[in-house]
């Protein structure tokens, strides 16, 4: 027989609200004996901020992994098979682990090194923005498009229907300056972290705060 491993659970904990956490993602990290999640240089875990807030970790073994946000390749491959290492211990000794939405640039290492890996959906960000703006993302026959903040957006904001600017935080101004040039301020609004205590709503784009979390998304309609 060979032996046992683990689960590796891939856990969305929502946009950052911790009432936005399913029923299905609370019931795995309470049953994971291991919570793995991601670990700022400054040594600051939000994702597990979020499930703490909902769920009992006393008892749980907790394993911080940092990811690199280097624009190197390598670096942040190597960050990866780090953390691919850390938790396949892990679930070698047996355990089940469970870790935030990261997971999906470790998830096919995990699977090719022959682990059980398992996502479990949470609530998207886009969706949670769009509701605290009151705001629907499409109507009957519209287009969404989904956009990294930082891409190149003179083409991008001609595209028909909703543009959804994705963690826009680095690249705000830059954002905010194609939006005027598209003729589209009017139709834009702003959230960043949304859910969570440092929340900040931007209805008008040119009011924008001299501050902005890199967790910002941008809604045109």
């Amino acid at each position: 027989m060979g032996k046992k491993t683990g689960t590796f659970y891939a856990v969305s904990v929502g946009p950052g609200d911790p009432e936005l956490l399913t029923r299905q993602a609370v019931r795995t990290l309470e049953r994971c004996a291991v919570i793995a999640a991601p670990q700022t240089a400054s040594g600051h875990m939000l994702a597990l901020d979020i499930a703490r807030a909902v769920v009992d970790l006393r008892g749980k073994k907790i394993l911080p992994l940092a990811f690199s946000m280097s624009t190197d390749a390598g670096t942040r491959e190597a960050c990866w098979r780090a953390a691919t290492d850390a938790v396949e211990a892990a679930l070698d000794a047996g355990d089940d682990v469970s870790l935030y939405a990261t997971a999906y640039y470790i998830l096919d290492l995990i699977r090719a090194d022959g682990y059980v890996a398992v996502m479990l959906p949470g609530v998207t960000s886009i969706c949670a923005v769009a509701a605290r703006l009151g705001r629907s993302l499409t109507r009957m026959e519209e287009p969404v498009h989904i956009l990294p903040g930082s891409a190149d957006l003179a083409d991008a904001l001609r595209l028909p229907g909703t543009k959804v600017l994705m963690k826009s935080g680095r690249a705000i101004r830059e954002a905010v300056d194609a939006i005027a040039q598209a003729g589209l301020l009017d139709r834009a609004a702003l959230v960043a972290d949304c859910g969570l205590p440092t929340e900040q709503v931007c209805e008008d784009l040119r009011q924008l705060p001299e501050q902005l979390s890199y967790f910002a998304t941008i809604l045109v309609r």
